[in-house]
């Protein structure tokens, strides 16, 4: 079986027929009047995905630490919304599909950006982030 979505990013509700107007769930908040979600102004431990396949990773075959800044990119990077290393502009990875409505808010001109809470190489390369509006 398969979604019955639009493929778009515009559009996407939290939780049809499980959250009602006002209440929240784990990703977003859910607008009263339109059932649209609204910007949240802070995200926190987010891991982010594809880590090892980034160009940051693959040449310098390292992590961020903890505390170091990073900032979600303001625009859509090979069709995924993107966390980068704030000093550099180098992407560290995808941030979760779950998170797609987040371009909606970029749009809006909220910019993102957090630290890295937590990073290793075992069993894979992951960095984990926090975000703030």
């Amino acid at each position: 079986m398969g979604s019955a979505g639009t493929g778009k990013f515009g559009n996407y509700r939290v939780g049809i027929g499980n959250v009602s107007a006002g209440e929240s769930d784990a990703v977003g908040q859910v607008g009263i009047e339109t059932g649209e979600i609204d910007c949240p102004s802070f995200l926190e431990n987010i891991r982010l995905e594809d880590v090892a396949t980034t160009e940051f990773f693959i040449e310098k075959q390292l992590l961020p630490k903890a505390g170091d800044l990073v900032v979600m990119n303001n625009s859509i990077y090979r069709g995924r919304l993107v966390v980068s290393v704030d000093s550099e502009g180098e992407v560290l990875g995808n941030i979760p599909t779950k998170y797609n409505y987040l371009i909606n808010c970029i749009k809006k001109g909220i910019q993102y950006k957090g630290v890295v809470v937590a990073s290793g190489l075992t069993p894979v390369p992951f960095v984990v982030v926090t975000l703030n509006a």
